[in-house]
């Protein structure tokens, strides 16, 4: 899994960050990226699922991960005889909330109870395929052969889920996510409409190109958590002379002392509550 902040964010934030060892301070910063997803139930970095869904015969599902940037496919009874594949423009999408319900005009078919819903229900009867994260997506607009390529994307700025974002020099990009030829880029140089990175895998024309743009909160917080980390024996020693002053013996829980209460009310606002 690909960290939430680098140590260069971590070191502006966190002054104690730069006396740690350059190989400690990034292996703790990735445990605590880890710790961070973990805690809020998502995947902050952009990446493909495709995951089985009980259908039921309402109008709408609930993707497990959010926000969601691109509806790749939609099928019903994919281990059937005959499944029935869908589109993703038959699909009204919400992306903040992952829910996703038929548009009117979409092909009603003969299994389902009423038009436009999810099928009578039946275990694992939905197979979504869909690309969800903090980030964006766009795509080549020409085939990308190995070694280091110009590329020029659909998109090289833009807006999404209300998020401004732009491909920059020193981004790093995922290309053809969840595919066989995925693989992840550094951008060297950009221009008005291109990017520059070397590439080691072949890429189709409509390749979709994934960035990553974590929300400023959660990479304080993941920052802030770090510090803990790096300070833990003071804040135990700090925790424990606290409890002594007003009369008890504190009891160290260390996890409380690196997510500390001002870190998790930034975390409990994207912690997904739907396990």
């Amino acid at each position: 899994m690909a960290d939430l902040i680098t140590s260069a964010y971590c070191a502006s934030v966190v002054a104690s960050s730069g006396n740690a060892n350059a190989a400690t301070l990034a292996a703790i910063i990735s445990a605590v990226s880890d710790s961070v997803t973990r805690y809020c139930r998502r995947s902050f970095i952009p990446a493909r699922f495709v995951e089985l869904y009980d259908s039921s015969n309402q109008r709408f599902l609930m993707l497990r991960q959010t926000p969601v940037l691109l509806l790749n496919s939609v099928t019903l009874f994919p281990t059937g005889l005959n499944p029935i594949s869908y589109t993703p423009d038959q699909f009204d999408l919400r992306p903040q909330v992952g829910r996703i319900s038929f548009k009117p005009q979409a092909t009603a078919t003969l299994e389902m109870p009423f038009p436009y819903s999810f099928g009578y229900r039946r275990l694992n009867a939905i197979e979504v395929d869909y690309i969800a994260g903090c980030g964006f997506t766009t795509t080549t607009a020409s085939a990308i052969v190995p070694g280091i390529q110009n590329v020029t994307p659909a998109a090289i700025s833009g807006v999404n889920n209300n998020q401004p974002w732009t491909i920059s020099a020193g981004a790093t990009l995922v290309v053809d996510p969840g595919a066989a030829a995925e693989e992840t880029v550094s951008v060297s140089a950009v221009t008005t409409n291109t990017f520059t990175a070397a590439f080691t895998q072949a890429h189709s024309v409509g390749a979709i190109i994934c960035g990553v743009v974590i929300p400023d909160d959660i990479a304080l917080a993941t920052a802030l958590a770090v510090g803990n980390v790096l300070n833990q024996s003071d804040l135990t020693k700090q925790r424990e002379s606290q409890g002594k002053t007003i009369g008890y013996e504190y009891l160290v829980r260390p996890g409380n002392l690196i997510f500390t209460m001002e870190i998790l009310n930034i975390l409990n606002n994207y912690r997904d509550s739907v396990v």
